[in-house]
């Protein structure tokens, strides 16, 4: 078994609880799409060659909680978006019956990551530093802020990502993100951006746009 396949099947065994979801485990009726689409999304950005993350919070349920992947939802896969990476007719499966999900964030960061490919020639990980969805009590169709023993349940499997891709810089989107990561002390570059949700949209643009020039 390879290391990304290992990763998510130790990813899949940690517990849910009423008020926070493990996409990726057995239990959850998406979870053998949401582990697929990990995998395949993660296969993609090793082939690509990226030492850059961009980590966020946690799932929402617009968005990671069906598709398994960070800032991303199913309206991603029906769109042609990065050669190789995202997009349709690259084996990412959707779970919804009908119409695929649309969340704002994934809408807001996917064209900025287009425009990194086209600079860069690839694109930064995308994953969350509580990688489980957290939600109100029993009603998994909300969100909330993860608390801090939740998030503490998810650095060793960001940790893990940082080696199993060889991370050099991380792009903090959202506060809890980068304090949680600079309280680890890593050897990596640290740097914060807006969270594009509640009303961020121009100031994360304006700050991954800077992100990505300093990164030339």
């Amino acid at each position: 078994m390879d290391r990304i396949r290992l990763f998510i099947d130790e990813l899949s065994k940690e517990e849910s609880t009423p008020e926070l979801t493990n996409i990726y485990s057995s239990e959850v009726p998406q979870s053998e799409i949401c582990r697929e689409n990990l995998y395949n999304y993660l296969q993609r950005i090793k082939s690509n060659n990226t030492k850059v993350m961009l980590i966020g919070e946690a799932p929402s349920y617009h968005g990671c909680r069906l598709s398994g992947i960070a800032f991303t939802c199913e309206e991603n896969f029906t769109e042609d978006i990065i050669p190789g990476i995202m997009g349709k007719d690259m084996g990412y499966k959707i779970f919804s019956d009908g119409k695929p999900e649309k969340e704002l964030s994934a809408s807001i960061v996917w064209p900025k990551l287009k425009e990194w490919y086209e600079i860069h020639g690839s694109v930064p990980l995308l994953w969350n530093i509580c990688p489980f969805h957290p939600h109100k009590e029993n009603n998994n169709m909300s969100n909330r802020t993860p608390r801090k023993k939740e998030i503490e349940k998810g650095i060793k499997y960001f940790l893990k990502l940082v080696e199993i891709f060889d991370i050099q810089h991380i792009g903090c989107i959202g506060r809890k993100s980068f304090y949680t990561i600079k309280d680890i002390n890593l050897s990596t570059s640290l740097e914060y951006l807006r969270h594009p949700s509640c009303g961020g949209k121009t100031e994360f643009e304006r700050m991954i746009d800077e992100y990505m020039e300093s990164l030339e």
